[in-house]
């Protein structure tokens, strides 16, 4: 079966929706003294799944020292810390400490509680529909 083939504007639509929302996301933690880099590092750390500090400088395409910057304003405010990985001790993983799994979800419910914005112009059912695609390519992405 051929995938069909995505006009080239999509990806302007789509990047346009992106920084809309990472906006937003700033925005939020800014509220709660995060920088805005920090903002999104601390929304990437899945508690279930630790992410090494090199996974992050592939998403963000920056050298480990930014990395290494971001990590230890994070770790000032308490709420990560470094771990060594339980399969290769040369290995960082970045671990959510308590006070920053409580702001994640204070700033995850900020987000939800605050998303008209984004969702407007989609009625529920799009709306349904496009949260499960999202979450289904993210599912996806996960487990490659």
């Amino acid at each position: 079966m051929e995938k069909h083939r995505v006009h080239p504007d999509f990806y302007l639509s789509l990047l346009d929706f992106l920084m809309t929302a990472k906006q937003h996301l700033v925005s939020i933690g800014a509220e709660f003294g995060l920088t805005s880099i920090q903002a999104v590092t601390l929304m990437l750390i899945d508690e279930a799944r630790p992410r090494p500090m090199k996974n992050f400088c592939t998403l963000f395409h920056c050298d480990a020292s930014n990395i290494t910057g971001i990590v230890d304003g994070l770790e000032q405010k308490g709420l990560v810390s470094r771990q060594n990985s339980p399969t290769d001790r040369r290995v960082k993983t970045i671990q959510l400490e308590q006070p920053g799994k409580r702001m994640q979800e204070q700033i995850i419910e900020r987000l939800a509680s605050d998303n008209d914005f984004l969702f407007a112009a989609l009625t529920d059912d799009e709306t349904r529909q496009f949260v499960h695609i999202v979450e289904k390519l993210a599912a996806t992405k996960k487990s490659a």
